[in-house]
């Protein structure tokens, strides 16, 4: 990852052109829940300058998780979940760096959970839509409105809203508590 650093420095002077950052949304609905996964590359240029500044004014040792946390946070910043209007809370928020296939660029992959609370509509709005990208799928949840639905698997290009209608999850809510606690309560064993 000292590469990805090193690469980001010397950068402008490299490239001479600049790049838009590129944030891809996959969005997974499930019985209880709704996981995105977030990929990010920040643009070239005075963003880039200041995010490696950023990271490198942090302890040497912490510079890498600097940089993968503010590449996480920009990740997600224009992003909202919500239900019926009202936003949805991350139940859970896991961040991975890692540099572009020819590994000349800084990325980051977020994986972000939300519990699925009852209600009409699932929202995923971007409020920076020129740059982002979403998609979505069904895991068999059964909560979709597939009829009404834009195409699973389908990547939708520049959408500042997605949204999905949603059915009842089968066993009316409380099927969805009890999973919930259970899932709770193993994640505390396994640590």
């Amino acid at each position: 990852m000292a590469t990805a650093l090193a690469i980001l420095l010397a950068a402008p002077a490299a490239w001479g052109h600049t790049f838009p950052p590129v944030r891809t949304v996959v969005v997974q609905v499930e019985r209880c829940e709704v996981a995105l996964l977030v990929g990010y590359r920040v643009g070239s240029g005075e963003a880039s300058e200041k995010l490696v500044a950023r990271a490198a004014s942090s302890p040497k040792s912490k510079a890498m998780e600097a940089m993968r946390d503010r590449m996480a946070a920009q990740a997600m910043a224009p992003l909202a979940v919500t239900i019926d209007g009202k936003p949805l809370v991350p139940t859970s928020v896991r961040a991975k760096l890692s540099t572009e296939g020819d590994g000349s660029r800084p990325m980051v992959v977020v994986l972000v959970s939300f519990s699925l609370l009852p209600g009409k509509e699932l929202g995923i709005a971007s409020k920076d839509p020129r740059t982002t990208r979403i998609s979505w799928t069904d895991h068999d949840s059964q909560r979709v409105v597939l009829t009404e639905a834009p195409a699973q698997g389908r990547w939708f290009t520049g959408p500042a809203s997605f949204l999905l209608k949603l059915s009842p999850p089968s066993g009316g809510p409380a099927a969805c508590v009890s999973s919930q606690r259970r899932s709770s309560s193993q994640s505390s064993s396994e640590r």
